[in-house]
């Protein structure tokens, strides 16, 4: 569908959210040259189908998000830290209510044509304006004919960048500053890494479902995963280059339909409290625990004994992937899930001990 040129509303967020910190919110880098503590970061929903690609712009994201949105199809989430520098960045997508509960606690600048109904019901629960194509189009997006003339289909050709957000964010009134959370707890930058240690991970394979296979490989020279999807390397058609991640975080969910009684709704409904998953880098992994809990709740991984598990410096790519598929997961080849299964056991058994002192039981 075609966006329209309509006004949005022009509500501002009310979620609780902690202060800006000084550092890059999405890789704990340094801040860059321009960039202030207290800038917003942007998050933009991409199609993620074989006869999308190649997208543009993901190379130039500090993170990207993959989760399913329906029918096994998966749908991404790009984000940057610095609104100023977004590259032409497309196809844009609706948004989909699992991704905005990653965007939300940053107080991303979200941007995305359209939004299933449960999205919109989030966003407007949060009273949370965003860059909708639906209401701003040509303000804020761009229509490729010759994309479309290649034989794209339409969805698959409005793209957005710096300016064009810029645009919209004055139209509807949108702050560029505020307050604002990190995506992780992050080693901090002036720090050596920390690499994992339970195992070698220098190649990661896992589905999310029978049409979405993902794995990634390390690069020792570049020292950094680098992705295929469908069975390919997934490229960033502005830079001709294959997308690459210093960290790799996949995370297992609860996923279930909306409606399942609908055969005609296959819009997937994610449970994002807690769970287990891995998290590689330098090619190796271990296994983590994750919370979340309520929308605008912030992310943070744990390790074996519940404790922080803090994301080294870098761009980081994180799939959500449903628990029935888990079993996919092979690591080397071989599949870790004893692994995660004992660091559930341990950070329980962690909790159930604290528990136990805080009342003056006994061991």
């Amino acid at each position: 569908m075609t966006p329209s040129s309509d006004t949005a509303s022009n509500a501002g967020p009310e979620i609780p959210i902690g202060p800006a910190p000084e550092v890059n919110l999405i890789t704990g880098a340094p801040l860059s040259e321009g960039v202030a503590g207290g800038d917003r970061p942007v998050a933009i929903l991409v199609s993620n189908t074989p006869n999308t690609m190649p997208q543009r712009g993901l190379a130039g994201a500090d993170a990207l998000f993959e989760m399913v949105a329906e029918g096994g199809i998966t749908r991404l989430m790009a984000l940057y830290a610095d609104k100023d520098a977004v590259p032409q960045t497309g196809p844009v997508r609706s948004a989909r209510d699992q991704h905005l509960q990653f965007a939300m606690p940053m107080n991303s600048i979200i941007v995305h044509i359209g939004t299933s109904i449960y999205a919109e019901n989030l966003l407007n629960h949060y009273h949370y304006a965003t860059v909708n194509g639906m209401y701003l189009g040509s303000t804020s997006f761009w229509f490729d004919d010759a994309r479309q003339n290649a034989g794209y289909g339409e969805s698959h050709c409005w793209f957005t960048d710096a300016g064009l957000i810029a645009a919209g964010m004055e139209k509807n009134q949108i702050p560029a500053t505020g307050a604002s959370q990190q995506l992780f707890d992050f080693v901090p930058f002036d720090s050596a890494p920390v690499v994992p240690e339970a195992g070698d991970a220098a190649e990661i394979s896992f589905s999310f479902s029978e049409v979405s296979p993902v794995s990634l490989s390390f690069d020792a020279s570049a020292s950094r995963y680098l992705k295929n999807a469908f069975g390919a390397p997934q490229m960033d058609e502005l830079t001709g280059t294959q997308l690459s991640f210093d960290n790799v975080l996949i995370l297992f969910a609860p996923v279930k339909l909306k409606n399942p009684d609908d055969l005609n709704n296959l819009v997937t409904d994610f449970t994002l409290e807690s769970g287990t998953g891995y998290y590689c880098y330098g090619g190796k992994y271990c296994a983590v625990r994750w919370v979340k809990g309520d929308p605008e709740d912030a992310l943070h991984i744990l390790d074996e004994a519940g404790n922080t598990l803090p994301i080294n410096v870098g761009k980081s790519y994180v799939a959500v992937v449903g628990t029935e598929w888990e079993n996919t997961l092979t690591l080397n080849g071989v599949s870790p899930a004893g692994d995660a299964a004992n660091a559930n056991d341990a950070a329980d058994a962690a909790n159930a001990g604290e528990g136990d002192a805080a009342q003056g039981g006994e061991a």
